[in-house]
């Protein structure tokens, strides 16, 4: 992926769908607008690469007569040396710099070369890491955090609790504009921080994390926050290497020079090849070094399952995603089908509806494209993969006690469908324009939102499909990321996924859904969700806490009809015979965790 300048801090929100397949899907509609080429931008100048352009699946019908072909059958073997874990990843890490690390890619690479206060277990729940532990107050607004004895950095000197303030002062300078640091102290409700982060206050001292001594930080909080431990978890949490200046990047030699690399993790840097290999090895000086089974750790950058596959059958991987059409033939071979894996992947995919700009505008309008998607369908026939769960919800079933109510957000019924494009003013002699429908077009998401714009023009409402590389995607987007710009923006309905980084359903339903969050397109606004947010953050009692996020959702959902859910992720792997693996449900594997064969 290309670094963009302005948008390469931004995790990846929109994580490409199920990637890898080419998936065929149900009969299109009778109207089938032309293909056209031209800009899809929004009314007000911004930079891209390349430009967006229209385009509009057009249904084909291909017939294949297949040819017997004698296929060997897959034999599990492993090229790498002994000790070496094999691992691809999708792409290439934007930066190793802990503070600025947001995309999927960076952030699994970081989080194996450095270490913060607190992980996360199989089940979500914050366990010590770096922190021996911890003490709150009484009326939980303090928090004292322990560091263990003897910590250090892989050149032997010590790590020291200034370090972890200094790493977490720079993850928040806005100078730097890590927006996933910005929104996690936000929602932790730490004094100060929003202030500092948003430019208002320039001193983190003002900001309530101090160093009280080599061992300690103390944290002050504006508001008790039942979900703080899972927030110390968060990689904003990292320690800084070096002094740098505020905001300044470490992308520099010394981060990516294995041989003046400096970090506290449980490996190190070995060797960085450009477009082809990351290499780790193991940390001596790492606290619990003597646990940590893998050696070394070679990480290669493959985009395409399908060139994923290819490396796994051929012994160079231990792990490999894959084309879900080669589906049938791992599960006939026995040797393959011991080795596939599902995973839970606490995420979902999502429609963002524009409410400031045409039809869309209407919330009626937007009740009648809720209520056109037949999530089962979409599933079954259009993306032929039965095995996703539809959402009606967006906290996914993985975070436990969260889940809304079955009648949250509208569930498909043409009759309502009808209804609702009638009160917006729509029907057959007054016929709505034609709506923009945004996605980018790696992976599944063409597919995906084919079908989707299939089901719109069944229901009566035209559709253009505008599909762009996943920066220039990225780029439009961020361009209307603010309350007021979606009403210049041409797109109706854009889609969007999200992966829930800790087991606080405010990681989505604030930092990223949140009228105020910089990673939402629709424009919308709502007292009384944030109100509900805010209210949810300082509940310390976790039923409690379940009920206000769950009201606060049937406000996105029901009321405002700004985000309509698709469906639940989960996660397919192939995994070799013998290694010990362990996923987390939030965030990225760590390998001192993992064991080979």
């Amino acid at each position: 992926m290309r670094k963009f300048k302005g948008l390469s801090r931004k995790r990846l929100v929109l994580v490409a769908v199920m990637a890898g397949a080419l998936l065929l899907f149900g009969a299109c509609s009778q109207r089938k607008p032309a293909v056209i080429q031209e800009p899809a931008t929004p009314q007000f100048q911004v930079t891209v690469a390349v430009p967006v352009i229209e385009t509009r699946l057009v249904e084909k019908t291909v017939i294949l007569t297949a040819t017997p072909v004698s296929t060997p059958a897959y034999v599990s073997r492993t090229n790498l040396e002994s000790g070496t874990l094999g691992y691809p990843l999708a792409n290439e890490p934007q930066t190793l710099d802990p503070q600025a690390a947001t995309d999927d890619a960076s952030r699994l690479v970081v989080a194996q070369l450095y270490e913060g206060l607190f992980s996360l277990d199989k089940d979500g729940a914050a366990v010590p890491a770096a922190a021996s532990g911890y003490q709150a107050s009484n009326d939980g607004k303090t928090y004292t955090v322990t560091l263990r004895t003897g910590l250090q950095w892989s050149d032997g000197q010590p790590v020291t609790a200034q370090q972890y303030v200094d790493g977490f002062c720079r993850a928040l300078d806005p100078v730097l504009a890590n927006d996933l640091a910005q929104q996690a102290a936000r929602t932790a409700g730490i004094s100060g921080a929003a202030a500092y982060a948003s430019g208002a206050s320039g001193d983190c001292a003002t900001v309530g994390v101090h160093a009280t001594d080599a061992q300690s930080i103390r944290i002050d909080l504006e508001h008790p926050t039942g979900a703080l431990l899972q927030l110390l978890a968060y990689p904003s949490w990292l320690p800084a290497p070096r002094a740098q200046a505020a905001g300044a990047s470490s992308t520099s030699a010394l981060m990516l020079d294995p041989s003046s690399f400096k970090g506290n993790g449980p490996y190190l840097l070995a060797a960085w090849q450009p477009e082809t290999r990351l290499a780790f090895v193991k940390n001596a000086h790492y606290w619990d070094a003597a646990h940590v089974a893998i050696e070394r750790v070679d990480l290669q950058f493959v985009a395409e399952p399908a060139g994923q596959l290819a490396l796994y059958e051929g012994g160079s991987l231990h792990v490999a995603s894959f084309p879900l059409t080669e589906l049938p033939r791992i599960h006939t071979q026995p040797a393959f089908s011991q080795e596939l894996q599902s995973l839970v992947r606490p995420g979902v995919s999502y429609l963002g509806l524009n409410t400031l700009a045409g039809p869309t505008a209407d919330a009626n309008f937007r009740r009648a494209i809720a209520s056109a998607i037949d999530r089962q369908a979409l599933i079954r026939d259009g993306l032929r993969q039965p095995w996703h769960t539809p959402a009606h919800s967006l906290i996914p079933p993985g975070v436990a006690g969260y889940q809304a109510e079955d009648d949250a957000g509208y569930g498909y019924d043409p009759a309502a469908t009808q209804k609702f494009l009638a009160q917006a003013g729509y029907g057959p002699a007054n016929p709505p324009p034609a709506i923009e429908l945004w996605t980018n077009r790696e992976g599944n998401n063409p597919a995906l939102m084919g079908v989707v714009a299939d089901m719109l023009e069944k229901a009566g409402i035209p559709t253009r499909l505008v599909t762009s590389s996943w920066d220039v995607y990225q780029a439009s987007l961020g361009a209307c990321n603010q309350p007021t710009r979606p009403a210049g923006c041409s797109y109706s309905v854009y889609w969007g996924g999200w992966v829930l980084d800790s087991a606080d359903p405010g990681n989505l339903l604030s930092g990223v859904l949140g009228p105020r969050s910089s990673l939402q397109y629709t424009g919308w606004q709502s007292a009384d969700y944030e109100d509900l947010l805010a209210r949810a953050v300082g509940e310390s009692d976790a039923a409690k806490r379940g009920e206000l996020y769950r009201a606060a959702e049937k406000v996105l959902l029901d009321d405002a009809v700004a985000v309509v859910p698709l469906l639940y992720y989960d996660q397919l792997l192939l995994i070799k015979h013998g290694v010990g693996f362990a996923y987390p449900p939030f965030g990225p594997p760590e390998f001192k965790n993992w064991t080979l064969p």
